[in-house]
């Protein structure tokens, strides 16, 4: 017998160009009509998001629903990555990539709908770092310096176009790496301009992608190398993926991994995982299958 439905929302409120504090008002009108059998968390700045989410388990949700933007989502997804309890997006951000990826509509009145009605869900994988878990992508190497920069004053400035202005920072900090490491059991020698470990294949927003086979319920993970020691390749990489060239000919490497991600960088590079700096490498990360349940449009 299935226990009725409690939803937990966790609502951030800063998320998006003021798209947050919008969101948080249908999240409190669909609150007031549900009645007893929803809750909503509104987050502080810096608030910890993995302490909301084992509150909302605590209190018996079935439901936790993210609201806000790619942080926010990333946040929630990793702590329930494991738990069975199902996850909800109401998207209230930038760039909204899981959301994207998944299907869910952009609004949040068309989010809540389809959270509150007729759905479907999906189990995606994750991507386990020191006991952390992620579910979009791990960038290092200039990608991962470069957004440093990406303040939320900046998003407010200049909205999508902002990635745009990263890409040219990017190009114009440019320094190549010696990687070495494993992926599952095959090893790795060469020379790169930036690496992504990519769960989800949007890059920014449609219809630019980091490959046609990358798929966040696939069961593996995509290692993707941007090979080349000079700013040239970095355009060619650039290139290659604005144009959908993912194939033999492109200065793009894949690898496919299915258990473990160990690299080793020299010069040791930021790791910037969903959004958020974890540190310097060595990278040591491990796939998890399966391991958050989202709600998602009826197939």
């Amino acid at each position: 017998m299935l226990r009725p439905r409690f939803l937990f929302f966790i609502v951030n409120p800063y998320a998006g160009v003021g798209r947050g504090s919008l969101a948080q008002l249908r999240v409190r009108e669909a609150v007031r009509r549900i009645g007893p059998d929803a809750e909503i968390r509104v987050l502080h700045r810096g608030e910890d998001i993995t302490a909301a989410v084992e509150q909302g388990i605590y209190q018996g949700a079935t439901d936790v629903i993210a609201v806000g933007g790619d942080g926010t989502v990333g946040g929630v997804a990793g702590a329930l990555a494991g738990t069975g309890t199902t996850m909800g997006i109401v998207p209230a951000g930038t760039a909204n990539m899981l959301a994207q990826e998944l299907n869910i509509p952009l609004s949040a009145p068309s989010a809540l709908r389809l959270i509150l009605g007729p759905h479907a869900t999906r189990c995606i994988d994750a991507m386990e770092l020191d006991d952390r878990r992620f579910v979009y992508q791990i960038v290092l190497g200039p990608g991962a310096e470069a957004l440093i920069h990406l303040t939320p004053e900046l998003k407010v400035l200049f909205g999508r176009s902002v990635y745009a202005l990263l890409g040219l920072r990017m190009f114009m900090d440019f320094r190549p790496l010696r990687v070495k490491g494993l992926i599952d059991d095959e090893e790795i020698d060469s020379r790169v301009s930036h690496i992504i470990i990519a769960n989800a294949g949007i890059l920014g927003f449609r219809p630019f992608r980091l490959g046609s086979g990358i798929h966040v319920d696939d069961g593996h993970i995509e290692v993707i190398l941007m090979e080349g020691q000079s700013r040239a390749s970095v355009l060619a990489a650039g290139l290659d993926l604005l144009s959908g060239n993912y194939g033999t000919g492109s200065s793009l490497r894949y690898l496919i991994a299915r258990k473990n991600v160990y690299i080793e960088t020299e010069p040791p590079t930021i790791i910037k995982a969903d959004g958020e700096f974890f540190g310097h490498t060595p990278l040591d990360m491990t796939v998890l299958p399966g391991a958050v349940r989202v709600i998602v449009p009826p197939r």
